[in-house]
């Protein structure tokens, strides 16, 4: 740190790159769920800002759902399909497509438009400037089957990433 702020001593044009974004909300319940259904989001439920000064693309990342008291989990499915303790999650950016959800997996991804006939079509989702935002919303498929009355958590990691 220090001899980053010698550089910004010596040279008071250059301007520190910070990276940086917020969500808000930052939790969703889905509430009371049955076996084999999906279950939605607004498109706009979560927004995310450029908390930051620096252009940056947005990653989403997934995880098991785990019961809040105990060792029993649901696996996040990676190929779409559900099955028995297996859901599946997906994402939607608002002001895409109609209907279009992509796959959510324990990979970090970055989260991409769905635009048909768009020239942004499968462009990153970008937050170029300070104050920027966008929102999404997302879409659970549940296990075939599961043991019910089970209160379940996961987690998704969104995070800002510096185009390459």
């Amino acid at each position: 740190e220090s001899q980053i702020e010698d550089v910004l001593a010596t040279y008071p044009d250059i301007t520190k790159e910070v990276v940086g974004i917020s969500l808000s909300p930052m939790s969703y319940d889905f509430g009371t769920v049955s076996l084999n259904t999906t279950h939605e989001t607004n498109a706009t439920w979560c927004t995310i800002t450029n908390t930051g000064n620096a252009n940056v693309n947005i990653h989403i990342k997934g995880d098991d759902a785990e019961w809040v008291d105990g060792l029993y989990k649901w696996t996040l499915s990676d190929d779409e399909t559900n099955g028995k303790d297996e859901y599946v999650l997906w994402y939607h950016i608002a002001g895409d497509t109609a209907g279009s959800y992509t796959l959510i997996t324990k990979e970090k991804q970055p989260m991409k438009h769905v635009k048909d006939g768009s020239p942004l079509d499968g462009s990153p989702l970008n937050l170029s400037d300070h104050g920027d935002t966008a929102q999404f919303g997302l879409k659970l498929l549940t296990p075939t089957f599961f043991n019910g009355g089970r209160a379940m958590e996961t987690h998704i990691t969104i995070s800002a990433v510096t185009p390459q």
